[in-house]
């Protein structure tokens, strides 16, 4: 090797060493002013005056002895009030028993990929309709419907607000039932994807999602990976929220720029479907309207019997 390629090859070395010197640091400081003074107004991960007034944020009872008093299972901001129903193993049971007749079908490119694709986003909500409801049979339809007395008109149970997608079996819903932080499921998930995009999607079929919901999982912490690094990088050792409730810059970057198709191609998201999780969410979105879907999962029957507190 000559001198003159000795030397090339030192700048390049001694480039990539600045670059990492300078570079990372910034990102890192940037990261940590906009945690220290919370989101941008209108931004996802802002949280509006109406929830600042709001009495609680909507998370997992397990979550709340790692947060302030506010966050609970439930939502109590003057006339709107939800409390989640604690469900059990005989609830995602009686959920999986169920045979979804017209599921989606697999995806056939990633959707993230296709920013020109026109999406529906016009509001309805989607519903569970009974075609065999008799204990041998057990089926059932989706339909999204205009509003929820259409939906009801027809026989069905709103499952979730928002169209029907990819996420919106019951399948589904007990995977969300059970994992209560599918966000840091998502990441075990994501480090297997460093060694092959198969194995990520693989680990999110091993939590028991449909096909379909499992691939829009995957092609989801692809996107976020791809935009987001240099955001959740430097907000590895923070909590879910900022002081304010507000999302961490890692979770607000990823609700950003990936929330808006993952709605759109999954349907089902924790807060469509009242259910919490581990990070804590306003209850209320920033025009001061509900965020949280008032929905309890018991279909087609009354509700149990059996106490819950």
């Amino acid at each position: 090797m000559s001198r003159r390629d000795v030397g090339t090859r030192h700048l390049k070395t001694t480039v990539r060493k600045t670059m990492l010197c300078v570079v990372v640091p910034c990102l890192l400081l940037a990261a940590g002013c906009r945690w220290r003074h919370g989101a941008p107004e209108g931004s996802p991960g802002h949280v509006s005056e109406a929830n600042q007034a709001c009495a609680t944020l909507f998370c997992s009872s397990d979550e709340q002895l790692e947060t302030d008093g506010r966050c609970t299972p439930s939502c109590m901001c003057g006339r709107y009030t939800f409390v989640e129903p604690r469900y059990d193993e005989h609830d995602t049971h009686a959920l999986r028993s169920w045979r979804l007749l017209n599921p989606v079908a697999p995806l056939a490119g990633d959707p993230f990929s296709e920013a020109a694709t026109e999406r529906d986003e016009t509001p309805g909500y989607c519903a569970a309709v009974p075609v065999d409801p008799s204990p041998h049979a057990r089926t059932y339809r989706l339909q999204t419907f205009p509003t929820e007395r259409s939906a009801r008109a027809a026989g069905g149970q709103v499952t979730h607000s928002g169209r029907c997608g990819a996420c919106s079996s019951f399948q589904d819903l007990a995977v969300y039932i059970e994992q209560k932080d599918l966000n840091r499921a998502g990441r075990l998930c994501g480090l297997r994807g460093t060694l092959g995009s198969k194995g990520q999607l693989t680990c999110f079929k091993k939590l028991g999602f449909t096909e379909a919901c499992a691939q829009i999982w995957s092609f989801n912490v692809d996107h976020t990976r791809s935009e987001c690094m240099g955001s959740c990088m430097a907000t590895i050792p923070t909590k879910h929220k900022r002081p304010d409730g507000s999302l961490n810059p890692c979770l607000a970057c990823d609700e950003e720029n990936s929330g808006p198709v993952f709605k759109a191609v999954a349907g089902r998201t924790r807060r469509a479907s009242g259910l919490s999780s581990a990070i804590a969410r306003p209850c209320l979105d920033g025009r001061g309207e509900p965020a949280v879907y008032p929905v309890e999962h018991y279909y087609f029957s009354q509700r149990p019997s059996r106490a819950r507190n």
